[in-house]
């Protein structure tokens, strides 16, 4: 189970780059994959400071709101940090080309986020680290991807629009996480792994309206 939390999400990512992206270049993919990998690396000193503040009993919102940030918010937090300092002097690129950039790089920053999540595990709640976590992790990097892609595509509304709507699905993601914690765990699996579906079956659709953007 800790090889699916540490490399899980990076090769179903990469597979979708593989089957689903036509002008996906392997060679700068990989130099993008590892920039992504080395940038995070310092950020999970900041991380493990964060989760030292959170007490293993927590309960009620500080239990919700311990899972939100630490599995979901500060993870997806770093690798944006980690882009848009790397690719600041080129950042405004085609819509597309955004998402397939970011893809990349939050694919090598998994890697560090998985492993540190792997070393400082403590708790009794291994489904949830080991399997269903990665399944947000993917989730994450497809929301984080659409509304990188098209805030710097755009000056319009509409960049708006997509970073709100990322906000409420991270919260979403964050409640089904929740249910798992305070033992409601058959429908957190359901709502986990149905909206994992639900992402993966329409992300590329989305992709295709986009191409031309």
């Amino acid at each position: 189970m800790a090889l699916f939390l540490l490399f899980g999400p990076t090769l179903f990512v990469w597979y979708y780059l593989e089957t689903h992206m036509p002008d996906w270049d392997r060679r700068e993919g990989i130099h993008t994959f590892l920039s992504g990998v080395l940038l995070v690396l310092p950020f999970l000193i900041i991380h493990g400071i964060f989760r030292s503040l959170f007490p293993i009993s927590a309960e009620g919102w500080k239990l919700f709101a311990k899972g939100i940030l630490l599995d979901l918010f500060f993870p997806v937090l770093y690798i944006l940090s980690g882009y848009v300092w790397w690719h600041r002097k080129r950042i405004v690129v085609p819509l597309p080309s955004q998402v397939l950039r970011f893809l990349t790089f939050g694919a090598g920053g998994l890697v560090p986020i998985a492993l540190q999540a792997h070393l400082s595990f403590q708790g009794w709640e291994e489904g949830l680290q080991y399997l269903l976590i990665p399944f947000l992790w993917i989730q994450i990097l497809y929301l984080g991807a659409l509304c990188v892609g098209v805030w710097f595509s755009t000056v319009r509304w509409e960049r708006v629009l997509v970073l709100g709507a990322g906000i409420l699905w991270m919260f979403l993601l964050g409640w089904f996480s929740y249910l798992y914690r305070v033992n409601i765990r058959f429908i957190s699996w359901i709502l986990i792994l149905g909206s994992f579906v639900g992402n993966v079956l329409i992300f590329p659709k989305l992709m295709d309206k986009v191409r031309n953007f």
